[in-house]
């Protein structure tokens, strides 16, 4: 065994997670991106459909400004709007108990895969199967399997700076994509 951390998540580190990943990561400006342009095609669509049926008048014209106002405060709000989702939906997973997180666990890394386990199961990932690692300086690193799955570990499991330095080095061996936040 490389490395033997213990994880501690709570809600703050969960919720911190989601916000990167909605508003920093890779997979979150992709997303938003879509998200935001796919937006923009209804506005447009909508309003040369309404035009087109109404022949142009003043009136079909100001008759698109509601929707048009609502969906441009839509377009420059949609980071906010999946937060506050990502928060009803924490809410949720604590009335139903399950959570989308383990509290509590330990991961080790090894020289071909890295292994999870937590109350609930025992997770075995090779590093093949790594998409992309980010790493947020002095907070987290963040192991991401694919756009839905990351492994957290917070820089509060690292017993020193060397330590957090040399497992840097054995990922960056590990994964050609890390990105630095």
């Amino acid at each position: 065994m490389k490395f033997r951390f213990n994880v501690t998540m709570d809600d703050k580190a969960y919720l911190e997670y989601n916000k990167f990943m909605l508003s920093k990561s890779y997979y979150g400006k992709k997303s938003t991106n879509l998200l935001r342009i796919t937006i923009l095609l209804i506005m447009v669509i909508y309003v040369a459909v309404s035009l087109i049926i109404s022949g142009f008048t003043l009136e079909s014209f100001l008759s698109t400004v509601p929707l048009l106002a609502c969906l441009t405060v839509l377009l420059f709000t949609v980071t906010l709007l999946l937060s506050l989702s990502v928060k009803f939906a924490l809410k949720h997973q604590k009335t139903t108990g399950k959570m989308a997180y383990s509290p509590e666990s330990v991961i080790e890394f090894y020289d071909e895969a890295f292994v999870e386990i937590t109350p609930e199961n025992k997770t075995e990932n090779k590093y093949i199967a790594i998409e992309r690692i980010s790493v947020i300086e002095n907070k987290n690193i963040y192991i991401h399997i694919n756009n839905a799955m990351s492994y957290v570990l917070p820089v509060s499991c690292f017993e020193s700076i060397e330590q957090y330095n040399e497992f840097l080095e054995f990922l960056a061996t590990k994964c050609a994509t890390i990105d630095r936040y």
